[in-house]
């Protein structure tokens, strides 16, 4: 699930704990023949139209020196190719391959739908850029994009950032704003409609990102859970990513950020393995069931209406 565990600089040691190394499973290490099975069973889901993909793509590039929407960055390859452009062409791949692994021909191969949150400050520039570029080769009523929420900017101190005298400062909501506003845009409805079962969900400035990878929703399938992600093991104790934890004795896993994580916790190692007890870092490769989406959103929209009623 995305999001933050908790709210609160160092988070107690008696409030989360690490997630079992045997509930992580490595592909490589599985047999040759299940992992062609799995293979298998992701493509067959992608044709038959069971697959849409989820980007998660509200940010600006300003970290990166520009005030363009991430997508449309030029990372610096020689090709010049956008992020946008890079994810487009591997869905392109991906459709592609899906048909050859059908015998009936490829009009009976369902498009991949794409679905891409932006943010109010990255919406309109994101849509211009997709239309100025032909959709990358895609058909353009195969891509929906749909906007994030905002959030009022607050200083360190509790004070509400001001970006007029009068209208204070707002920024997008995150990538936990993604729930919501797929249920408020109507996308949840408009999945379900077409059939679709299971959605692929990344963020943008991933340049290495498989989009819809087969393997993964393969044995997403297979294994009959809800949600799952891909991880990355942390390099060191330092390192400025979230991890993965489970929340409470044997309760649910969910993120904690970096910056909640106490520098004591992050260094703790495991005396078995020599390797960092918090060691499973959030790369924002997720796979969700629809089921899961929509029982999100819909608690999500109870819990709001008990705070304001």
């Amino acid at each position: 699930m995305i999001g933050l565990l908790g709210g609160q600089i160092g988070l107690p040691a008696a409030a989360i704990e690490p997630v079992p190394e045997g509930s992580v499973s490595t592909v490589e290490d599985r047999k040759l023949e299940d992992r062609e099975r799995w293979w298998n069973m992701g493509l067959k889901a992608i044709a038959d139209g069971k697959l849409a993909v989820l980007l998660l793509s509200g940010g600006q590039g300003t970290r990166l020196g520009s005030n363009e929407p991430k997508g449309c960055f030029n990372i610096g390859l020689p090709s010049g190719k956008s992020l946008f452009q890079i994810q487009a062409e591997r869905i392109h791949c991906l459709q592609r391959l899906a048909v050859q692994s059908t015998n009936e021909g490829s009009a009976n191969v369902v498009p991949i739908h794409w679905y891409i949150m932006t943010s109010p400050f990255t919406d309109g520039p994101t849509r211009e850029f997709f239309k100025s570029h032909k959709y990358f080769g895609l058909e353009a009523d195969q891509i929906t994009f749909f906007s994030q929420g905002t959030i009022p900017c607050v200083s360190k101190d509790g004070r509400f950032i001001m970006e007029t005298p009068f209208q204070v400062a707002k920024a997008p909501d995150g990538n936990g704003g993604v729930y919501s506003a797929l249920k408020y845009s109507g996308l949840l409805e408009h999945m379900s409609s077409r059939g679709v079962k299971y959605l692929d969900c990344y963020g943008v400035d991933n340049a290495l990102v498989r989009v819809g990878d087969p393997t993964f929703l393969g044995y997403f399938i297979d294994k009959g859970v809800a949600s799952a992600a891909k991880v990355v093991r942390k390099a060191y104790p330092q390192e400025n990513v979230g991890v993965f934890v489970r929340r409470g004795k044997g309760g649910p896993v969910t993120v904690v950020e970096y910056s909640e994580l106490d520098q004591s916790l992050a260094s703790e190692i495991n005396q078995g393995t020599g390797r960092l007890r918090y060691c499973w870092s959030n790369v924002c490769l997720h796979m969700f069931t629809l089921d899961f989406l929509n029982q999100v959103a819909n608690n999500l929209e109870k819990d709001s209406m008990s705070v304001y009623s």
